[in-house]
């Protein structure tokens, strides 16, 4: 077998690679790489963005600290009422939304004995007086 043959198989095996993957392309179901509700994420963006803002306008971080047995302590500047969203980064079936309903003192305590142990995105969303906050933080749970 001369180089001509073997480079005429190669290349035929890179054109087989190339039409399958684009099969397996054109024929998904699904795409992960676009969110369901891209286009209302979109809309809400700069309501976001405002809300992320507030919390360093107001120096309102709250700090968020992982309690033994699975618990998770928040404690806010003021009074607060949100949720928080645990996120999965590898699947969306372990997603989980808490309530969050702070003390006078700005403290709040939750249970997270349903989360599995890993890397989680949390997002905090609470509302104190009249100002909306957006928190983002990566949370490794144990």
């Amino acid at each position: 077998m001369n180089w001509g043959t073997k480079l005429v198989i190669a290349l035929g095996l890179f054109i087989s690679f190339i039409v399958v993957l684009s099969a397996k392309m054109i024929f998904s179901d699904k795409d992960d790489l676009v969110e369901s509700d891209y286009y209302e994420k979109g809309l809400s963006y700069d309501l976001d963005y405002n809300r992320a803002k507030n919390v360093v306008i107001y120096h309102a971080e709250p700090t968020i600290t992982l309690g033994i047995n699975k618990s998770i302590e928040i404690q806010f500047k003021k009074q607060a009422t949100g949720t928080i969203k645990f996120l999965h980064a590898s699947n969306k079936k372990l997603d989980r939304l808490y309530q969050v309903n702070s003390d006078a003192a700005g403290n709040a305590e939750l249970s997270l004995k349903d989360l599995s142990n890993g890397y989680w995105h949390a997002i905090l969303e609470w509302k104190s007086d009249t100002t909306s906050y957006l928190f983002k933080k990566k949370l490794h749970i144990q």
